[in-house]
């Protein structure tokens, strides 16, 4: 099964954000092999348990409020130059980089940057 495309994050399976898995999404209630690996923020427990297509599609958002980075972080610093949907995009659907440094997400010439791999 291909994986949904992520704009600013386009290969979540080398950076170690999407893993395969044989969990069921929480979200979608579908085993499609492959989960999130990291913490969405948000009220429920959904560590490793959405698939990338909620993610992709904004049901994780929709029916969780979860956000894949900080959106305080997605502030300043370039962000004022980013559009909304793309500052919409990054926080709600693309998956976040794993890291114990907290998070951090790059702009560049007035939108978001995508992740190097």
């Amino acid at each position: 099964m291909e994986l949904p495309t992520f704009k600013y994050h386009p290969d979540p399976i080398t950076t170690g954000a999407i893993v395969s898995s044989p969990a069921t999404c929480l979200c979608c209630g579908q085993s499609r092999g492959y989960v999130y690996a990291g913490w969405p923020y948000c009220e429920a427990e959904l560590d490793q348990q959405l698939c990338p297509w909620c993610i992709a599609d904004g049901s994780a958002q929709e029916r969780f409020g979860a956000k894949f980075i900080d959106d305080a972080i997605a502030v300043g610093e370039g962000w004022d130059n980013v559009p909304a949907a793309a500052r919409d995009e990054v926080v709600h659907r693309t998956p976040g980089i794993i890291t114990w440094q907290g998070d951090q997400w790059y702009t560049c010439c007035g939108d978001a940057a995508a992740i190097p791999t």
